[in-house]
């Protein structure tokens, strides 16, 4: 019986964006202190005397693909908005959500465009099970696959 289990790693960035035309205060430029949860779920490997025996993914792993592909640079593979900037360097952390991305940067767009992100960056899109982005305290939008599906 092959097992499974979801394994869970949270990053924090704070970032800047707008929204044009939006009728609230989101419209001018802000910021937010962001979290950002992946999940992945997957088979336990079973690989005795190797290093990720017992694992779905080495948690370090995990976070070596996220901050090298969106948070803390953005990797070439990462596909851009058609409103994309030319951007200094980095990723997500401290840096304008607009010019980086290029789309309109609603948490749940930005949601979206990190699937694809990490899917680019090299997490198998099988093995992703739910992101969860915080743009305040109090309130997140999270996809999974379903909400992955056309309609």
């Amino acid at each position: 019986m092959t097992k499974y289990a979801i394994i869970t790693k949270e990053f924090a960035f704070e970032a800047a964006h707008h929204l044009p035309n939006h009728r609230g205060k989101c419209r001018r430029p802000h910021g937010h202190s962001y979290r950002l949860q992946i999940s992945l779920r997957g088979p336990i490997l079973q690989a005795p005397g190797e290093s990720s025996d017992g694992m779905v993914m080495d948690f370090d792993d995990l976070k070596t693909i996220v901050n090298a592909t969106i948070i803390e640079s953005l990797s070439d593979a990462v596909p851009r908005g058609d409103s994309a900037q030319v951007v200094e360097k980095g990723g997500m952390d401290h840096n304008d959500l607009n010019a980086l991305t290029g789309i309109r940067t609603t948490a749940e767009n930005l949601v979206h465009w990190i699937w694809d992100a990490l899917v680019a960056g090299g997490v198998p899109d099988a093995l992703l099970y739910r992101i969860r982005l915080w743009e305040t305290e109090k309130g997140y939008v999270e996809i999974t696959h379903a909400e992955r599906e056309e309609v």
